[in-house]
């Protein structure tokens, strides 16, 4: 299947709810906020749900739609005691909480597991466009994380007429960095090419389902948090993060996916970069856009090292680029994949840094100061 080249039809948005809602930013902090349930109607014909917040006391600034990762959903950004969607919205800005088909109330409208990424490509590019819209904004900021932080650097440039930047979070543009998963990845790979087993991959496509693994790791979570000192694919630092943080996280976060989606991604492991249809094809589209793009990485991410977060800042021919490393030189602790955003120290660190960042950008038209990267 070739990859899209150019933007598909922009979705029709639905609103289902409108409502206000006090909610927690941050442990005892607060704010009121304006909420909306979006149903969203892409080119392709998929169902997908959005949840917008705002502040309707201010002026809003800008505009982002956050993308979530592999087999997660909203929850990503949002928990009940914690919420960088109210973080940014408090800031704002208008935050547009995307699930991607299968996932979330994505899927309780109706929309199956993807069976391609060029599915969660061309209907965030569909979405897009219509929050441009509904936003009243010229243009909007993507913000990934994870596989998420794939999927804004493939739609990036479909969506270049309506693009404000791009800030991908622990986003995968290289992959394999770790052994561990480029061992697995060129395993599966090999699996993969043994044609009883693609056909019973292919009969699978329909979804793979992760909340049992999330609920497992939650009723063992003293010895999973012990554990992810050495375990090769840990997902967070031990330590980083209060206990009903991450169980929340980890019960309500863990979702649905397609087995094509795993398998792209165990190809990307094994190859080294995100493509599709050609090597490295989405990459390549994306490092000629000329876009403000923030690279952010954490230290001790064992799913997504820097290795694999730096080079599209590194090769990205962007007039404004920041590469940030969250690590003890200057944030105090060590970093991993999902404490980068949920941990005890991202509100105090992390999201500030990404808040003053996309600030900065709404209110100067003129990107024209190359960023050298933070370490």
């Amino acid at each position: 299947m070739p990859t899209p080249r150019e933007a598909p039809a922009s979705a029709r948005l639905e609103l289902v709810q409108r409502t206000r809602v006090e909610q927690a930013i941050d442990r005892q902090q607060y704010g009121q906020f304006g909420k909306e349930l979006l149903r969203a109607e892409t080119a392709a014909g998929r169902s997908l749900a959005l949840v917008r917040k705002y502040r309707d006391d201010i002026p809003r600034i800008g505009a982002v739609l956050l993308v979530h990762g592999f087999a997660q959903n909203r929850y990503t950004w949002h928990l009940s005691t914690r919420s960088f969607v109210n973080y940014l919205a408090d800031a704002g800005l208008d935050v547009y909480n995307l699930e991607l088909t299968g996932h979330g109330r994505s899927r309780e409208y109706g929309s199956s597991p993807a069976s391609s990424f060029h599915e969660y490509v061309s209907d965030a590019a569909s979405v897009a466009q219509a929050v441009a819209d509904w936003s009243g904004m010229d243009r909007i900021f993507l913000a990934g994380h994870s596989l998420g932080g794939a999927v804004c650097y493939a739609v990036a440039p479909l969506v270049r007429s309506r693009l404000a930047g791009v800030v991908s979070i622990a986003g995968i543009f290289r992959f394999g960095a770790n052994p561990a998963t480029r061992r697995i990845g060129e395993f599966i790979e090999g699996l993969n090419r043994i044609t009883p087993v693609n056909r019973a991959l292919e009969r699978m496509s329909a979804g793979l389902r992760t909340r049992f693994l999330g609920r497992a790791i939650s009723e063992r979570w003293e010895a999973a948090d012990g554990l992810s000192a050495v375990f090769p694919l840990a997902g967070w630092v031990p330590g980083s993060t209060e206990p009903h943080i991450v169980q929340e996280r980890l019960l309500r976060g863990f979702d649905w996916t397609g087995v094509n989606i795993f398998l792209t991604l165990m190809r990307w492991a094994a190859e080294g970069g995100m493509g599709d249809g050609g090597p490295d094809d989405y990459a390549d589209r994306f490092l000629e856009l000329d876009s403000p793009l923030l690279v952010v990485a954490g230290d001790k991410d064992r799913l997504l090292p820097p290795a694999d977060a730096r080079p599209a800042y590194d090769l990205s021919r962007s007039t404004d680029k920041t590469y940030k490393l969250f690590s003890p030189v200057r944030e105090e602790v060590h970093w991993g994949h999902l404490d980068i955003i949920l941990g005890q120290e991202a509100p105090r660190f992390v999201w500030p840094y990404v808040r003053d960042w996309l600030v900065e950008r709404c209110s100067d038209g003129d990107h024209a100061t190359v960023s050298t990267p933070t370490v």
